[in-house]
C-alpha cells in the first residue's frame, strides 16, 4: 500500500514516517505539511492512502479531503488529530477513517492494515 502522511508537526510526522516505513507491506511515497503541498504530491503519485493531520495549513479540512476523493484512483482518506472530538466532524467531512494522535502507535498499524487488506480484495 502507498501511503503519504501530512502533518506540519514535525515530531509527531518524524515518529509516523518511522513507523510506517518499518513495515514491509507499506511504501512511504512521500511527506507534505500544508494542504496544496499534499495534492499536489497526491495528484502526481496517486497513493492509496492519505494518512493526515486533521488541521493541514492551507484549506479547510472538509474541502481538502473532498480534493482527495476527486483524485483518480480515489485515495483513502485517513484523519488524525489530538482532539477525539474531532472525529465526528472529520467522517462527516468524508474522511474514511479517524485515529487519535494519542492512540497507540498498534491501533493505528491496525487502521493501515484493514485498508490494506482492503485494498487487495478489491484491486
Amino acid at each position: 500500500m502507498r501511503i503519504i502522511l501530512a502533518d506540519h508537526h514535525t515530531k509527531p510526522s518524524w515518529a509516523l514516517r518511522k513507523l510506517i516505513e518499518e513495515q514491509p507491506q507499506f511504501t512511504f511515497i512521500g511527506e507534505a505539511a500544508n494542504a496544496q503541498a499534499l495534492l499536489t504530491l497526491a495528484r502526481a503519485n496517486s497513493p492509496d492512502l492519505v494518512l493526515m493531520d486533521s488541521e493541514l495549513p492551507g484549506m479547510f479540512i472538509e474541502d481538502l479531503i473532498t480534493q482527495l476523493h476527486a483524485i483518480e484512483p480515489a485515495p483513502i482518506v485517513v484523519a488524525m488529530s489530538s482532539e477525539f472530538e474531532n472525529s465526528r466532524k472529520l467522517l462527516k467531512a468524508g474522511a474514511d477513517a479517524f485515529v487519535s494522535k494519542s492512540d497507540q502507535p498498534d491501533w493505528l498499524l491496525e487502521t493501515l492494515y484493514q485498508f490494506e487488506s482492503r485494498s487487495k480484495k478489491s484491486g
